[in-house]
């Protein structure tokens, strides 16, 4: 079956417009393999077929919907990142009940008796990309633990999603033992009931079925299910919290801003975001406060003067370009300091056409960075960074031969510099040539012992291999570089991300290795 590439470009820029999906330029075989799919489900002739039945048929929000659901990862089990849930059980919601009793002049639920639904104090709380269910229902039992009678409450947990399938399984509420995984015994007791293995009739020793548990009405009825892509112009309002994780890392910077932005004006003035321990509000400073509440980070919303509705598009795109000027500018910054310990005279120029080639490259103008970098090249040739970044820029493109060549030409400058052999193992990993990514990554560590991104590069790769226990070491080796700095620090050569963000990428991946380990 014939797919062009200028087709997988049309369908990937469909994809992000209407589902907000994001694919680098070269990372476009998922979207390959899971639109042939869908071709021969739905008995099409050809590529172009489909993508006409995708964007102008009657069926086409349907189709839309499916395409989403099989691109998307839905795979997640009760109390997944357990810092955030013990921040929720510790801290969060028991600052949030304490303030709805004061909000109804009470200090306990014995002077609520027979409260009416006016003055029953109320909590709100949406979990948007909820894929099938379990992070809702384990924010529901938190909040029936934590609240003995739960008549005396007005609580609704709204949780959305882009996929019917894992939409249809999360309103069963039947789950299987590795979604059970992290449940206290005691929640299984209280909240679930056991549904034992089903048997073949004619053989009984073999399984159907295997132990599954099913979620109790109680916790059932907390929760309201329903379909809602980010994408939407509007969204629902009134969250005391909004639980979004693991669900902007599929974004790019642009629309991460204005499904963030949205989020924000969903939520209540005291509200609390939660996001992915791989995501970061790093463009959203000047709306979201950073909360460390033990091992945990969440968001609180900052009080901002209010808007009138017609000015609020400007100010988000006022926003979102200032953003993107402040984080290049201190990407560029952190690249150029990382070289050199004496400024030399032109720096500053090179600096200012290095951050606007970072700007463009993160709105994905890969052509015009390009450019930049050329131009910052001009004028100093001897300064190597702009040749690391083109290197950068041309590996989100796929191009991994001439990145290869700025590299040897950035090491001809300087053949012990750490980051051109960070880069260089990076570009064999795109190659699949994890024995040469693995030399070079080893390369940036001798020259640089604290080079961070190359031990958490070479984590990266030692987990792909499956070799648990050194992907675990190098997490660890980043973190313990990552311990002395700000939390806000732009990390060279990263691509924009800040410190606490792989520092939470770390985290997380360490507890997912511990569980296969």
């Amino acid at each position: 079956m014939i797919f062009s590439q200028e087709q997988k470009k049309e369908f990937k820029n469909y994809i992000a417009r209407r589902g907000g999906l994001y694919f680098k330029d070269h990372d476009l075989k998922n979207i390959e393999d899971v639109v042939i799919d869908r071709v021969k489900a739905l008995g099409n002739t050809s590529v172009s077929d489909y993508y006409h039945y995708l964007t102008m048929s009657e069926k086409k929000e349907d189709e839309l919907r499916e395409l989403l659901n099989l691109l998307t990862i839905n795979h997640t089990y009760f109390f997944r990142n357990e810092p955030h849930f013990k921040a929720l059980k510790e801290n969060v919601l028991p600052g949030i009940i304490k303030r709805c009793l004061s909000s109804v002049n009470c200090e306990t639920l014995d002077l609520l008796k027979g409260a009416n639904d006016k003055t029953r104090p109320t909590i709100r709380i949406w979990s948007a990309g909820c894929s099938t269910g379990q992070e809702p229902y384990s924010v529901a039992i938190l909040l029936k633990e934590l609240i003995d009678d739960m008549s005396q409450w007005d609580v609704h947990i709204l949780a959305t999603d882009v996929s019917e399938q894992a939409l249809s399984v999360a309103r069963t509420g039947i789950y299987n033992d590795s979604s059970m995984r992290h449940v206290p015994e005691e929640y299984v007791e209280k909240y679930f009931d056991k549904i034992e293995p089903s048997f073949e009739k004619n053989n009984p020793n073999i399984s159907q079925t295997g132990v599954k548990y099913e979620i109790r009405s109680e916790i059932k009825d907390m929760v309201t299910f329903a379909y809602f892509n980010l994408m939407e112009e509007s969204f629902p309002s009134g969250f005391d919290i909004i639980l979004c994780r693991n669900v902007v890392i599929y974004f790019d910077f642009e629309t991460t801003f204005k499904v963030m932005d949205k989020m924000y004006s969903s939520l209540l003035g005291n509200g609390y975001l939660f996001i992915g321990y791989s995501e970061s509000l790093q463009l959203m400073y000047g709306r979201f406060k950073m909360v460390c509440l033990d091992d945990a980070i969440c968001y609180s919303k900052l009080r901002v003067r209010e808007v009138p509705a017609q000015e609020k598009l400007a100010v988000s795109n006022d926003a979102l370009d200032k953003a993107l000027e402040e984080m290049s500018r201190k990407q560029a910054i952190a690249e150029l300091e990382a070289e050199f310990k004496d400024r030399p005279e032109d720096a500053d120029r090179i600096e200012s056409i290095l951050a606007e080639a970072i700007k463009f490259s993160h709105l994905k103008d890969y052509e015009k960075a390009l450019e930049l970098t050329d131009a910052a090249i001009k004028i100093n040739s001897k300064v190597i960074d702009p040749y690391c970044f083109a290197a950068e820029i041309l590996l989100n493109q796929g191009r991994t031969e001439d990145a290869k060549e700025r590299l040897k030409d950035a090491l001809s400058i300087n053949s012990l510099f750490a980051p051109a052999y960070y880069l260089l193992g990076c570009a064999y990993m795109e190659e699949n040539n994890m024995d040469r990514a693995q030399e070079s990554l080893k390369k940036a560590m001798f020259i640089e012992k604290d080079f961070l991104l190359a031990h958490f590069y070479m984590a990266n790769l030692y987990r792909d291999q499956r070799s648990v226990e050194h992907a675990i070491r190098e997490y660890r080796n980043t973190l313990k570089t990552l311990s002395g700095r700000s939390p806000g620090d732009i990390i060279a050569y990263s691509g924009g991300f800040n410190a606490v963000t792989l520092m939470s990428v770390c985290k997380d991946n360490i507890e997912r290795l511990k569980e296969v380990a």
